[in-house]
This record gives structure tokens, sequence and C-alpha cells, in this order.
């Protein structure tokens, strides 16, 4: 199973909107992600805009190229996207971390 943690950064004006249409998140969405192999995801919003999000899936590589043409991805893209800082250096918007640590069962 891939862990996949990445930052992402929205503009401030948009911060309580950002929240309030996680609230109520496209269920054909949700269903897709399932299918895709996604078993948790999770995004955190800090103060500044920054997002963290992590996800656990089956196969990273093969979510990521079968959400890039997904309906359900481009509609709920048009209602998120233009909420984003999105730099030049950065294409998505999307900054991957690095796994430093991860304390799972096998952890003594």
């Amino acid at each position: 199973m891939a862990r996949v943690g990445f930052t992402m950064k929205i503009k401030p004006e948009y911060r309580e909107e950002y929240l309030k249409i996680h609230e109520n998140v496209d269920h054909p969405l949700i269903d897709e992600y399932r299918r895709l192999g996604v078993n948790n995801y999770a995004i955190y919003l800090a103060e500044d805009g920054t997002l963290f999000a992590f996800l656990e899936c089956d196969d990273f590589e093969a979510y990521k190229k079968a959400v890039e043409g997904s309906p359900n991805q481009k509609a709920w893209g048009t209602k998120v996207y233009h909420m984003f800082d999105i730099k030049p250096d950065q294409p998505g918007g999307l900054v991957m971390l690095t796994e430093a640590f991860h304390m799972d069962q096998k952890t003594p």
C-alpha cells in the first residue's frame, strides 16, 4: 500500500469557501476514489493557507493516471481549482513530500 503526502496552498480569500465546500464532497468522486484503490484521504488546512494532504492507496501511479481523465475529478476541479495559489515551478500546485517516519503495527 502506498502512503502519499503532499502540500498545496489556497489563496487567503478562499479559506472559508474551501472549508465549506469540503463539508459535502461529491459522492461520485468519493466512490471513484474508492474504486481506484484509495483507502484513506485526509486534508488539513493551516492558518497560512497551506494544505497538507495524506492518502493511502493500492497504487498511486495508477490512481494519478486514472483521475487525470476522470469526469468526476474534472467537475470537482472546476469547483476548487481557482482557489489554489499555484507557483510556476509547481505543476498542478502540488509539492510532493518524502515520508520520513511512519509508525505501524510492526514497530515495537
